[in-house]
């Protein structure tokens, strides 16, 4: 699946590189992928947790870049215009250097339209975000993706990390000018709740490995996910009998559902009654004929 993230700001460093007489030049760097830094939070329309992601030093190789095809851009658009740089397959107008604590690209821009007004907005400093386009090793719990609870919470709701530890293949890096406003998107909506459905699945993993023993994770009462639904049943039940004079809104139902039926029945009885009368009556004026 492929995912976008956003890398905070102040460790993007995008800038005009100088040249070697110290003038700005056209070349642009900056760190679009940054190990051991939390990204913004990407569950951000979950009501029990909060889930940040690291970049584990190493994600993703050289070997991994070379075999990519990688667009450089504006807010991740398709269009050729907003094409600042390229890389494919090892080489390109676009470089892409891996260290030991980030991703640095490279590029020489192009004098294109714009591309001019890119370089302009970067050198005033009104645009300095960058972001990237990838896709990770999910379904390898183990040497692809993991997921770890910590003892924090934000608002009340537990932080979770997700640690990417290999990244299979990188499509774009992007310079961003609402990177914060990202994560609202349709497309990490549905990041997000792949994500929730991931951690749910570990839960359910580990809580077999422990004999069924459920993590207590979802409010501050400490109550699990069956707990928390039957204290909420049984206030819900008590707010009904409080509303409906002692009956919640089943037992009301079922009660004016039985006295329907025993009006009913009361009434099918009278007619019967009136019906064994009127047969009576007819067998006396029959018999009054036989004088």
């Amino acid at each position: 699946m492929k995912q976008t993230r956003f890398i905070p700001i102040e460790e993007c460093n995008l800038q005009v590189r100088e040249d070697a007489n110290g003038q700005p030049s056209r070349t642009v760097v900056g760190h679009p992928i940054v190990y051991g830094v939390r990204s913004v939070n990407l569950t951000p329309w979950s009501d029990t947790r909060v889930v940040f992601e690291i970049l584990e030093p190493g994600c993703i190789t050289q070997d991994v870049i070379n075999r990519s095809d990688v667009i450089y851009n504006n807010n991740h658009s398709t269009k050729i215009g907003d094409m600042i740089g390229r890389w494919r397959r090892g080489k390109g107008t676009l470089s892409i250097m891996p260290n030991d604590r980030n991703v640095e690209i490279s590029c020489e821009y192009p004098n294109t339209t714009n591309a001019n007004d890119t370089l302009e907005q970067i050198r005033l400093g009104n645009v300095y975000g960058m972001s990237f386009a990838f896709r990770d090793d999910w379904e390898d719990t183990e040497n692809g993706v993991s997921y770890e609870r910590t003892n924090e919470t934000i608002d009340g709701k537990v932080v979770w990390i997700r640690h990417v530890k290999r990244i299979v293949e990188l499509y774009d890096v992007a310079n961003v000018t609402h990177p914060a406003y990202e994560q609202t998107d349709v497309a990490t909506r549905e990041q997000s709740e792949a994500i929730d459905k991931a951690i749910e699945a570990q839960l359910k993993r580990e809580c077999g490995d422990k004999n069924d023993n459920r993590e207590d994770e979802l409010d501050d009462k400490g109550e699990t996910d069956e707990e928390r639904e039957a204290r909420e049943k049984a206030e819900r039940e008590q707010a009904e009998r409080d509303a409906n004079g002692g009956e919640t809104n089943a037992e009301k139902e079922d009660r004016e559902a039985r006295e329907l039926e025993e009006q009913a029945q009361r009434f099918r009885e009278q007619q019967a009654m009136r019906l064994r009368a009127q047969h009576r009556r007819c067998e006396i004026d029959f018999e009054s004929l036989n004088y």
